[in-house]
């Protein structure tokens, strides 16, 4: 399925991007910064709609250039890679439990190890979905969720867009765990919120 007929059918659920428009990422900046490219679908949607909240439960990161809620995140593709790479946080933790061979805990690697995990975001019951970064490619990447009250880790074999899109279609196993309030009421415009754009916080 294509990015924008994927798009298409996910605004039909959660409703459409911001009337005002969303102040789009330099991602010509992102492998001087980064090293790498993030995926194109993820690109596009951070376009459309910023970083949001669906159904005030799942979270979605992007860089931005304003200053976010915790204190001491970088800015930027800096602040985006901190989600991951922040040794005090969630994934500080995972890494640890890896590195220490837990792999009950942790069986994978993250960032910046190679064909580690990329955290993309998470909800409100502590679940953390991240891209594996296997391939070169990084449209190849596929989604991990690690459940945290289920202790379980789901591989999904597609992108950022097929995840988001299975998960508030109710198509994904998993869907109550990701969005657990369902993706949009009767008689709602928009099923999420704004959190930031590149240029903007809106929290």
């Amino acid at each position: 399925m294509r990015i924008e007929e994927m798009l298409e059918r996910l605004g039909a659920v959660i409703g459409p991007p911001p009337e005002a428009g969303v102040v789009p990422v330099p991602w010509e900046l992102a492998p001087e910064v980064m090293g790498f490219q993030l995926p194109a679908d993820y690109r596009t949607f951070v376009d459309r709609y910023g970083s949001v909240s669906i159904r005030d439960e799942l979270h979605i990161f992007t860089p931005s250039a304003v200053p976010g809620l915790q204190v001491g995140q970088p800015l930027g593709f800096e602040g985006f890679l901190y989600n991951t790479t922040d040794p005090y946080g969630y994934c500080g933790m995972l890494a640890q439990a890896y590195a220490e061979g837990d792999f009950e805990e942790c069986p994978y690697p993250l960032f910046p190890t190679e064909g580690g995990l990329l955290k993309w975001g998470n909800n409100y019951s502590s679940d953390q979905f991240f891209w594996l970064m296997r391939d070169p490619d990084p449209d190849r990447w596929p989604v991990i969720a690690k459940f945290d009250s289920m202790q379980e880790w789901d591989l999904f074999e597609g992108g950022f867009l097929e995840f988001v899109l299975a998960a508030v279609t109710k198509a994904y196993k998993y869907h109550r765990d990701v969005v657990p309030s369902g993706a949009r009421q009767a008689g709602d415009l928009r099923a999420y919120h704004r959190r930031n754009d590149w240029a903007k916080n809106f929290q």
